[in-house]
């Protein structure tokens, strides 16, 4: 027997979807970006800590990059963070679809990136001026990346994480003329994990915060 709903009804019906909806966006948003600001803040503070203790050995500091290989377990981590996540999740919609592509499709565009920099790097024999491009760059698709997210999910914390990934991007490139022999690339991974705590995981704990006040 087919049920015919008022108008009433049905308006109330939409209005349930999207409040479950923003909701569940909430929900599955805040603990991610809560985990890749810790992973890359603290990685990127390591970094630097590391390459003053290699230099105060007279051990090249190069060798302090290669803290950034805990990249690969923490990819792993997160993608059963993200199967956990999916699967706690009230109902599945299409902005959630769009904003996981969004961010699948940073992931990719960074690890090419970083490929195309390490190649040219290697080919050329030519290593800090490539490196002095990583991070205004990642930082870049970063803030265009969290822009996107703040506009399907009407999440203000998130665009003022985007608008501080794209001034963190400026601000590594000009640590480039202000500092030199390699300490352009140490300041700049400070100005990472400043990123990092502004743009991710201040906004996640808001967005975590906002999820249990509305009980979801």
């Amino acid at each position: 027997m087919e049920t015919k709903f008022t108008e009433q009804e049905s308006l109330a019906v939409i209005s349930e979807m999207i409040n479950r909806a923003r909701n569940n966006i909430h929900k599955g948003a805040g603990t991610f970006m809560i985990y890749w600001g810790y992973m890359v803040a603290i990685a990127a503070l390591l970094n630097v800590i590391l390459a003053y203790v290699l230099h105060s050995l007279s051990i090249p500091t190069n060798y302090s990059f290669l803290i950034w290989w805990i990249m690969v377990p923490a990819w792993i981590v997160s993608f059963i963070l993200e199967k956990k996540i999916d699967r706690s999740a009230i109902v599945k919609t299409h902005i959630d679809h769009f904003i996981s592509s969004i961010w699948k499709a940073f992931g990719i565009s960074n690890i090419i990136f970083l490929f195309i920099i390490f190649g040219l790097s290697y080919a050329l024999q030519e290593f800090n001026h490539f490196f002095y491009l990583t991070n205004p760059i990642i930082l870049l698709f970063t803030g265009i990346g969290e822009f996107a997210t703040a506009k399907m999910s009407r999440f203000r914390p998130f665009l003022h994480g985007a608008i501080a990934q794209w001034i963190g991007s400026s601000t590594c490139a000009l640590s480039i003329m202000l500092f030199k022999n390699g300490n352009g690339v140490l300041v700049q991974f400070i100005i990472l994990a400043i990123c990092m705590v502004i743009g991710f995981i201040i906004p996640g704990y808001k967005l975590n915060k906002l999820a249990k006040e509305s009980h979801v």
